[in-house]
């Protein structure tokens, strides 16, 4: 079912909304609930959370892409758990790891506080898509995803090197196009 048909259903109160989101986007949720966990109850309990919210959060809101909605509530849910559970102690060590890779640009917690954190996403929303598919796509499955190296490697079929050298030269360009908009 197209997303409009789900958020239609979601602005009707119809429980099927819940049934058919389940269906297009459950699979792509745990999976990303369980990268940043790294615990299958954790993450089902965080999917659950995320479905809970979209139902309060629809109406008022009439989301344009149903599944980037989705994931951003889900990440958030989960980076929350993370940071109110100690991460390391969790199995969290990758995420907090690819946080701080990407905290080394953006200026850290300063840059992560309230309405300068949305600016900053916007801006750096705007960076990626003047940058190439396969760097957007990488930029994105490690520091929004939290997939490993080895798992981007595999995915675009190049070497964990490339992805390291490919990371660095982008995070290189947006922090240079972040001063340049005067966010850092």
């Amino acid at each position: 079912m197209p997303d409009e048909e789900i958020v239609s259903l979601y602005w009707q109160r119809d429980e099927r909304a819940l049934a058919e989101t389940e269906r297009a986007y459950g699979a792509l949720c745990r999976g990303l609930a369980k990268r940043i966990l790294k615990n299958a109850e954790d993450a089902e309990e965080c999917v659950s959370d995320a479905y809970l919210r979209l139902w309060q959060r629809i109406p008022p809101e009439r989301p344009d892409s149903l599944g980037s909605y989705l994931t951003r509530i889900v990440r958030n849910l989960c980076l929350d758990r993370l940071r109110h559970e100690n991460a390391a102690k969790r199995g969290g060590r990758a995420v907090t790891v690819s946080l701080d890779e990407l905290s080394s640009v953006t200026g850290g917690s300063d840059a992560e506080s309230g309405l300068m954190a949305e600016e900053l996403g916007r801006a750096v929303g705007r960076f990626l898509r003047t940058q190439s598919e396969t760097a957007r796509a990488v930029f994105l499955r490690r520091y929004y995803f939290f997939d490993t190296r080895t798992e981007i490697a595999r995915r675009y079929e190049i070497s964990a090197a490339q992805v390291s050298v490919l990371l660095s030269r982008t995070r290189r360009r947006l922090r240079i196009y972040l001063q340049k908009e005067g966010l850092l």
